[in-house]
């Protein structure tokens, strides 16, 4: 039986259909990994400038996107300033403390251990305090990013210390002075104005007063100073991990 021309274009045709068919099922497709070379997936937007306007202290909309979606780099090395906000209550102890001789070389305690627990990183090039003398009363954030600017600091370091002390009279036994300091601390990085790190460490110690104290309030001043010495131990290690992995 001779075979028409019809049927050889059908046979022709569904030849066609069952090789797409075939193909379909058995090619694979690339799928998005994640990886920077997947077309249609935006980068996070590297924020290389403050977005904050200074006059009204204000955030558009459309920056307040950015600045959730996007993301900063800090330098490879990095010049850090520290400032205190506030003074420690430990300055009720003493009557003249801003000569107290005694107190002064505390409040330096404290600047060393905290540059010093920061200075660790090993992107930090140097770490110095912010004078007093460069800022008002009770500054801003636009003012200490000004003044790290003028100190060509990268990061600026701000941070508060609270403490408070109880102490416990005992019969027949030894005094004892129990106190908590509590140092927050927050990371400003100078030239995009964000602050990527922030953190509250509240640590204790328990003294007992000993016969080198002359009175109870010696028990209470060591007790106060070694709370505040380990919060600020443990907040320069938070800063200098954050900015070994960042």
């Amino acid at each position: 039986m001779a075979v028409t021309k019809q049927t050889k274009l059908f046979t022709h045709i569904m030849f066609l259909v069952a090789a797409g068919l075939y193909y379909s099922c058995n090619s694979t497709q690339p799928l998005y990994t994640g990886g920077p070379i997947a077309q249609g997936i935006s980068q996070p937007e590297f924020i290389t400038r403050s977005l904050f306007d200074a006059k009204d202290r204000t955030i558009s909309e459309e920056d307040i996107q950015r600045l959730l979606d996007g993301r900063i780099k800090l330098q490879d090395t990095l010049r850090v300033a520290i400032f205190k906000y506030s003074s420690s209550s430990i300055n009720r102890y003493y009557t003249n403390w801003w000569t107290d001789e005694e107190y002064l070389k505390t409040q330096q305690s404290f600047v060393d251990t905290l540059t010093q627990a920061i200075g660790n990183s090993a992107r930090v090039r140097k770490v110095f305090p912010v004078p007093s003398l460069m800022t008002s009363t009770n500054p801003n954030m636009t003012q200490l990013r000004e003044t790290a600017v003028r100190l060509q600091a990268d990061i600026l370091i701000v941070y508060a210390i609270s403490s408070d002390i109880y102490y416990k009279y005992r019969m027949f036994q030894k005094n004892q002075a129990k106190a908590f300091a509590t140092c927050e601390t927050i990371l400003l990085d100078t030239r995009t104005g964000v602050i990527p790190h922030s953190s509250v460490v509240t640590k204790e110690a328990l003294i007992v007063k000993d016969e080198q104290d002359l009175n109870d309030m010696e028990t209470r001043k060591k007790a106060e100073r070694e709370a505040i010495l380990s919060a600020l131990i443990d907040t320069g290690k938070a800063v200098s991990q954050f900015l070994n992995f960042k």
